[in-house]
């Protein structure tokens, strides 16, 4: 094999891995931004356990983030909230909820979601048992347990380049 054949050969294998790790680098993005998903409306949608699916088929489809984004995931701290909930808001909005909260007015403070009226409460010194007329925090009204089997593993990089029966 000639010095030029096994130069062509080596950058076609790293063309290759490129490709790889970019489709890798794209299908992790997809999740990501797939994670407690709202529509226009305003609806969540719960998307856990087919999202590996679809994020796999679009990027083998080409998907790849190209625009800047004009929402952002804020972590949801809340009572009676799964662990991992997120809002999504604009980019621009802070990472805290309540930064700021010192030059809020009581009317300000009023408005927020009960949760976050009681940190405020709670970030500007008060105790939420003396100084809110808020009722309790209920306890969820029901318990589900859940019976669900779906695959967490992730494709590897030649996953994504596989054909899978497909048509070429």
């Amino acid at each position: 094999m000639s010095g030029e054949a096994l130069n062509r050969i080596m950058a076609q294998a790293a063309e290759a891995e490129a490709l790889q790790q970019e489709m890798e680098d794209a299908f992790a993005a997809f999740l990501s931004d797939c994670h407690y998903p709202v529509g226009k409306n305003g609806e969540v949608m719960q998307s856990t356990y087919f999202v590996t699916h679809v994020a796999y088929h679009m990027v083998r489809c080409g998907w790849r983030p190209s625009a800047s984004p004009v929402i952002k995931k804020r972590k949801v701290d809340a009572p009676g909230v799964v662990e991992d909930a997120v809002e999504w808001v604009d980019v621009n909005a802070p990472d805290d909820p309540l930064a700021g909260v010192e030059q809020m007015t009581f009317a300000q403070i009023s408005a927020l979601p009960e949760y976050l009226r009681r940190k405020a409460i709670r970030r500007l010194g008060g105790t939420v048992d003396v100084d809110d007329d808020l009722p309790q925090m209920a306890e969820p009204a029901w318990q589900v347990t859940p019976n669900i089997s779906y695959s967490t593993e992730q494709p590897s990089g030649e996953d994504f380049t596989k054909t899978n029966g497909a048509a070429q």
